[in-house]
């Protein structure tokens, strides 16, 4: 029967659309029972059946007349759910000469005396829009007569009642295969008889005209009219009979005349119990919200849940949206597992799980501080995290070593630091994930060092030591930080073998020379060659040192003494410069002088001797003259000269073209950051020596130029023959 329905209502589905209704949604049905009232809108509407609905059933009533008697009433139930049908509800009776019946059926009333009914309109379920395919119907009640006239008859049952009669006759009822039988107008023209699904039209008189019959499954009959002013005037209409398709419902009850003005129609269903939806998700760390979509008249309880967590508390549900809402609290396991009695899990629909899991996020935020350099004065730390947080405000920082503070969103801002360390603690439990869980579960700090002072360098006093391949000279570079790879310190001198070997020391580099000729030597740390832990490069200039190396003569030889004549005068001896005099590299080497005569007493010799002491005297001379200039040393150019090393004030020899040699001391680099350099011995060298490879590239020797020594020996050697001839000359006049 269900099939055979849904059969002949599918035919005219696609005429449906505008005219359709939607099915009540579970909010209108309390404890699982729906009802859809329709009313009177003068045409019909499609009514579309829910899938899960059963045990469908109807209560129908059609309108009353206008002046005249109420609507019947239908009830009863579908034998079988359809797919959907058509509803018309039908229209009150009107009052007025020949007023139009009401809407689905009513009878058109009599005149002209103004107060006549028309009959009221039948209320009927249809399988089409086709009067012909109606399933159920309730009759309309019949319009009253004219002026002073008789009432109209009640709609309802399967026979229909008689309209009233005054001087004109009231119509007859509808019944089950025809319509009513018209009235007897009293003068003036005759009412018309009652049809299938419409009423009949009354009589009309210049005094009185009668009512229309009432619609139904076949309408009741016209009243009549009455041209009589005196006594009793016009006939009511019959009322509509109703009907049931006795195959298609059950528990079928007609009633009559109960409906009073417009007819209505109610739908009533029930919704066959399922579920058709079951899910959960996590709303803050301490809230599981489970939601199941039910139809029907089961309503769930806290018991039809069951978590696999002990701790998870189940509160009773709430229906919010036709969603019944299970709020889940206490649960400590990050596992959340929530599953279905067995009497819900017999209600879901095909294909939906009756388990549900989730991975609760039950761990609150970790942050942690990311430092950036706005610029060389200000610093910026992002709290980075891997989710979003809320709830982040100043008071949640702890900052040592800058005065200025500032939050803009995640960025905690630094100004105003001092030298030195500065430090940021991002406080316990003060911000939140999307979860409402706190972190972080301790204190998570930054620190770091504020260093704007580029590293300084110096270089220590020169120390020389004379040996006898040359001068061994050392002097240190003193610094701070690092050198920058690559960096070149700077060495001149005009001997190859002079050439450094570097150690690095803790906190400088120790130069070493050896077999150092005179001249000058230098050094240069150019400008930014060092770099420190906070990267900052130095010194702002070169720093340079110098050493003077003069050239000494190499020390006289004692003269062998000279034998005394016999008859000659005792004599000073002439004075003898010490071995290797000391000579500061800071002044001009002293030239040796001849020693002032000192006065010699003579014994008065005889006139008579005066020839053979002439004699004597002049060998003398030309002994001491030859003694002299024998004893005379020649000395060699650039020998070695014992000297205290000096600075670049010194005065400079004249010496060979210097050899300037790069140093370049070999150092690896360590790891930077932000940025920083530190030198880490080669693997090659042993801990803190590391040998400097040295590049030079010596100019060919200009012609050796004399040196110092050699350009005052010839005048050296004149000075002291005159000196020795005039102190003989001296001698002589003095004894003569």
């Amino acid at each position: 029967m269900r099939m055979k329905l849904k059969a002949i209502l599918s035919a005219s589905f696609s005429a449906l659309l505008a005219l359709s209704i939607t099915p009540a949604n579970a909010e209108d049905c309390p404890d699982g029972i729906c009802e859809v009232v329709f009313q009177a809108t003068g045409s019909g509407v499609y009514f579309e059946v829910p899938e899960n609905a059963e045990n469908l059933s109807f209560s129908i009533s059609g309108a009353a007349g206008g002046r005249g008697g109420n609507g019947g009433r239908v009830t009863g139930s579908f034998l079988a759910t359809p797919v959907g049908f058509w509803v018309y509800v039908g229209g009150e009776g009107a009052i007025g000469s020949e007023a139009s019946g009401g809407f689905n059926g009513g009878g058109r009333a009599g005149g002209t005396r103004g107060n006549e009914g028309s009959g009221g309109g039948a209320s009927d379920i249809r399988t089409t829009q086709s009067v012909n395919d109606r399933i159920v119907v309730a009759g309309g009640g019949g319009g009253g007569g004219g002026y002073a006239g008789a009432a109209g008859g009640v709609g309802g049952n399967l026979i229909a009642a008689d309209g009233g009669s005054g001087q004109g006759t009231g119509g007859l009822g509808g019944g089950t295969g025809s319509g009513g039988q018209a009235g007897s107008s009293n003068g003036g023209s005759a009412p018309s008889s009652g049809s299938f699904a419409v009423g009949g039209t009354g009589g009309s008189s210049w005094n009185a005209g009668g009512g229309g019959g009432g619609g139904g499954w076949y309408g009741g009959g016209g009243g009549g009219a009455d041209d009589d002013s005196c006594c009793s005037d016009a006939g009511g209409g019959g009322g509509g009979s109703s009907f049931a398709e006795a195959s298609l419902f059950q528990d079928i009850v007609h009633e009559a005349g109960v409906q009073a003005g417009a007819g209505q129609v109610i739908i009533r269903y029930e919704l066959r119990s399922e579920i058709s939806s079951f899910q959960a998700v996590q709303e803050s760390a301490d809230l599981v919200v489970a939601q199941m979509q039910v139809t029907g008249s089961f309503v769930p309880a806290a018991s039809d849940l069951q978590a696999i967590d002990a701790n998870c508390k189940i509160a009773e549900p709430e229906l919010i949206s036709g969603s019944y809402n299970f709020n889940i609290t206490g649960c400590s396991d990050s596992v959340f597992e929530l599953s279905t009695s067995e009497a819900a899990t017999s209600l879901l629909i095909d294909g939906l799980s009756s388990t549900v899991r989730l991975t609760l996020d039950l761990v609150g935020p970790n942050p942690s501080l990311l430092r950036t350099d706005l610029d060389a004065d200000n610093y910026s730390f992002e709290v980075a995290t891997i989710e979003e947080i809320t709830g982040l405000e100043l008071a949640d920082f702890t900052v040592t070593g800058c005065a200025a503070v500032e939050l803009s969103g995640q960025k905690l801002n630094l100004s105003q630091c001092q030298q030195g360390e500065i430090s940021v603690i991002l406080e316990p439990f003060t911000v939140a994930d999307s979860m409402r869980n706190l972190g972080p579960s301790q204190q998570v700090s930054a620190s770091f060092v504020r260093d704007t002072v580029p590293p300084v360098a110096s270089w220590s006093v020169p120390v020389a030591e004379l040996e006898e391949a040359g001068y061994r000279v050392s002097l240190e570079l003193l610094f701070d930080g690092e050198l920058v790879v690559g960096s070149e310190i700077a060495f001149s001198s005009h001997s190859a073998g002079c050439l450094p070997v570097t150690s690095v020391l803790d906190g400088g580099i120790l130069f070493e020379h050896s077999e150092c000729e005179s001249g000058t030597l230098s050094w240069l740390l150019p400008a930014n060659s060092l770099i420190d832990q906070a990267g900052n490069l130095g010194p702002a200039n070169d720093v340079s040192a110098e050493l003077v190396l003069q050239a000494i003569p190499e020390p006289e030889p004692e003269p062998e003494p000279e034998p005394e004549p016999e008859q000659a005068p005792e004599q000073e001896p002439t004075p003898v410069a010490e071995d290797n005099p000391p000579v500061s590299s800071r002044e001009p080497i002293e030239q040796p002088t001849t020693p002032s005569p000192a006065p010699v007493e003579s014994p008065v010799e005889d006139p008579a001797d005066e020839p053979e002491q002439t004699e004597q005297l002049v060998e003398e001379l030309e002994d001491l003259i030859l003694e002299e200039i024998a004893q005379e040393p020649i000395e060699e150019p650039n020998q070695p000269v014992s000297s205290q090393a000096t600075v670049a004030d010194q005065v400079v020899e004249a010496s060979p073209e210097p050899i300037e040699v790069p140093v370049e001391v070999t150092v690896e680099p360590r790891v930077q950051a932000n940025p920083e350099i530190l030198v880490e011995p080669t693997p090659e060298a042993p801990i803190g020596v590391i040998e400097a490879e040295l590049a030079y590239a010596a100019e060919p020797n200009e012609e050796q130029r004399p040196g110092f020594v050699e350009l005052i020996t010839p005048w050296l050697a004149g000075s002291i023959v005159l000196g020795a001839v005039g102190f003989l000359a001296y001698r002589k006049i003095m004894v003569r």
